[in-house]
């Protein structure tokens, strides 16, 4: 253990439980959706896998005070092996880690901008991960967050987020439409919304259409929705 960590002991594991716990409760939400959609399918989590959400996490706090470029040539090796999903999330532990060990109210703002900067020096997909925290903060959060705002659950937050998402994101133009149609109709939100959710993913399967980080996007969304957004840059 560094110096610098030593000298912060009251940041240790219960600000990084509070962090790891809000990322499993995020995956968990989408591994329990009802109906299951095939649009979400993705590879099975591990439990290695949020060992190495924590150890991202570790080096975001035990470094907090070096520049991004240092704390991103300290990652873990094996988050650089891993499905790009994966990547995005230790990136936001390590964001997290970081901003805990700063004293930084954490918020998602400040959490996306530090961890699209470790992106750039540590991950070849930099580009696809930083847009990826584009996406989740201009279409997907604000949605998420004023459904909960207003009470809904988070199954129902998550489903119209993933409308949200196929609306003003898909790369297929009939994708799109069909989205935009059930959002008028008031997503899953209206009547008979869900089955109608549902029949759009068995279309979309039969036609072939797949969007892989759509996972991604939602656990991150997720995650986030359960920060303010706090300021639009950081410091």
């Amino acid at each position: 253990m560094s110096e610098m960590a030593a000298l912060r002991p009251q940041v240790g594991a219960s600000s990084m439980q509070a962090v790891l716990t809000s990322v499993q409760q995020s995956t968990d939400e989408l591994e329990q959706l009802q109906p299951a959609l095939g649009l979400l399918a993705h590879p099975a989590l591990t439990s290695r896998a949020q060992e190495l959400f924590g150890d991202c996490y570790n080096v975001g706090a035990q470094n907090a005070d070096s520049d991004n470029a240092c704390i991103a040539a300290r990652l873990p090796s094996t988050l650089l092996q891993s499905a790009v999903s994966l990547q995005s999330i230790g990136l936001l532990c390590a964001a997290a880690g970081k901003m805990n060990a700063l004293r930084k109210p954490m918020a998602h703002n400040r959490l996306c901008d530090y961890a699209g900067q470790f992106a750039v020096d540590s991950v070849p997909e930099s580009a696809q991960i930083r847009e990826s925290f584009l996406t989740v903060r201009s279409i997907a959060l604000p949605v998420y967050q004023r459904l909960l705002r207003d009470g809904h659950s988070h199954p129902n937050c998550v489903h119209q987020v993933l409308l949200h998402l196929l609306a003003w994101k898909s790369d297929s133009l009939w994708t799109r439409q069909q989205a935009q149609r059930l959002l008028w109709q008031g997503g899953v939100l209206g009547e008979n919304g869900v089955a109608e959710l549902e029949l759009l993913d068995k279309e979309m399967a039969e036609r072939q259409i797949a969007w892989p980080s759509l996972w991604s996007l939602l656990a991150i969304a997720g995650f986030l929705a359960r920060y303010p957004a706090g300021p639009m840059f950081i410091d």
